[in-house]
């Protein structure tokens, strides 16, 4: 039996060649400095305490499905390699994956998808030797380069290039899996291929219940942190766990806003963290069933803060600031290039039932990509005035923004305006623009 196949040995060859270069040469010593510190990282015991469950969980999932015949050992391989891959990962991104409301579903179907299955069959087929050796190099250089090429429009060519050198790399291995398939159909014809395709997906599928366990450990361990600072009083910050987990339970959105809000709030009392809990059940009924909005008050808030998720700009829920202050704000979205990338945010205020106030700001850190900037800022104020207003940007207000000028005109009823505020004593010259369409 074959351990490993010819393109996983000339990895592994390449990965051996380079970490004897860099633990002997005298050129590598800060490289190896950084490496210990990662590795000393990696050992901590929070972190291996999470690894070891893992280890647990799986080998638990693994005996299950030796018993039902759905696994052997000559599966070891795959199982370690998907481990490396899919476990260690998903643990590593659990805050992307909190994020990603479909993650789960697309966990399940990336696996049934066409390509999966494409990539599988090709993969089933191997190079001779010394072909996979020069091919390793290769295209890790061609993928680095392609990676550079697409930081900055200039490198375009280049980029086209690397591109159409990989359909070309993709369409020759089609080719051979072909004729492989065709002289050799035994190699893929084996009962052990049927494993190796259908194991790693069935992992997957079975690890996805410790991942969402994950999720909620980790969340519920980060806002009894908050508490810990936000709740002073011992029996109150015991009190306010015991609702989370009776009242919250698995929703752990509601649980962070919830943790938000105690930060908020200044809890002295039972009825102040009960004043809280209800709180947020008062606004998710809100969201659920939002009043409207007479048209010349302003928005709806929580129709408003989804106005610009197609612009992906998602602000997330609108909560309190203050006792009339609301507010919601999508992260900052960057959109050129650099080593200070240009960035644009989008912003909702008002009071709990009213929104009055919609706004973008671009941050400008380099006056050489203003052009790009504006055209930015154009696109997405049309879109919010779409939304917003049921009309297109008038042709003064898309003059003021193409110039960075400062401008302001009633329309319908509402104030639209661009407020330009320049960076004094910035290297670059930097600036920002705000586009604001307002009810006041």
């Amino acid at each position: 039996m074959d351990i490993l196949n010819n393109r996983e040995i000339a990895i592994s060859l390449w990965l051996l060649a380079i970490s004897a270069y860099i633990f002997s040469s005298s050129k590598m010593a800060e490289i190896r400095t950084i490496f210990k510190g990662i590795l000393s990282a990696f050992f901590a015991r929070q972190i291996i305490s999470v690894f070891c469950l893992m280890f647990a969980y799986m080998a638990i999932v693994i005996y299950w499905l030796s018993e039902l015949d759905l696994w052997s050992f000559e599966q070891l391989k795959n199982t370690v390699f998907w481990c490396a891959s899919v476990g260690f990962m998903s643990l590593f991104k659990l805050e992307q994956i909190k994020k990603d409301k479909s993650f789960f579903k697309h966990s399940v179907i990336d696996n049934l998808k066409l390509l999966a299955i494409l990539q599988f069959i090709v993969g089933v087929y191997t190079f001779s030797l010394w072909v996979e050796v020069l091919l390793v190099p290769v295209l890790v250089l061609i993928g680095a380069m392609l990676a550079v090429a697409e930081t900055d429009k200039k490198y375009h060519q280049v980029k086209v290039l690397l591109e159409y050198f990989l359909s070309l790399f993709g369409v020759a291995v089609i080719v051979y899996t072909l004729y492989m398939l065709t002289t050799n159909f035994g190699e893929f014809g084996k009962e052990k291929t049927a494993y190796d395709f259908f194991v790693p997906p069935l992992l997957t599928l079975c690890y996805l219940p410790f991942v969402f366990f994950m999720l909620i450990y980790t969340t519920y361990e980060q806002v009894f942190v908050r508490l810990k600072f936000a709740i002073k009083n011992r029996f109150h910050r015991y009190t306010a766990k015991f609702y989370a987990f009776v009242l919250f339970n698995v929703r752990i959105s509601l649980l962070e806003r919830w943790s938000y809000e105690v930060a908020r709030a200044n809890i002295e009392s039972h009825s102040d963290l009960v004043d809280t809990v209800r709180h947020i059940f008062k606004v998710r009924s809100s969201e659920k069933d939002p009043k409207k909005v007479p048209k010349e008050k302003g928005w709806s808030p929580y129709q408003a803060k989804d106005f610009l998720v197609n612009e992906r700009l998602n602000t997330g829920f609108y909560n309190r600031l203050f006792e009339e202050e609301w507010s919601a704000s999508s992260p900052m979205d960057e959109f050129s290039d650099g080593i200070m990338p240009d960035n644009i945010a989008y912003y909702v205020e008002g009071s709990e039932e009213v929104a009055n106030v919609l706004k973008l700001k671009v941050n400008v850190n380099d006056d050489a990509r203003s052009n790009q900037a504006c055209k930015k800022l154009e696109e997405t104020a049309e879109a919010l005035s779409i939304y917003s207003l049921n009309q297109p940007l008038s042709e003064e207000m898309k003059n003021a923004i193409s110039c960075s000028k400062p401008y302001s005109e009633k329309c319908d009823g509402k104030t639209i305006s661009l407020v330009v505020e320049h960076w004094p004593n910035h290297r670059f010259n930097g600036y920002d623009l705000k586009f604001l369409i307002s009810s006041i």
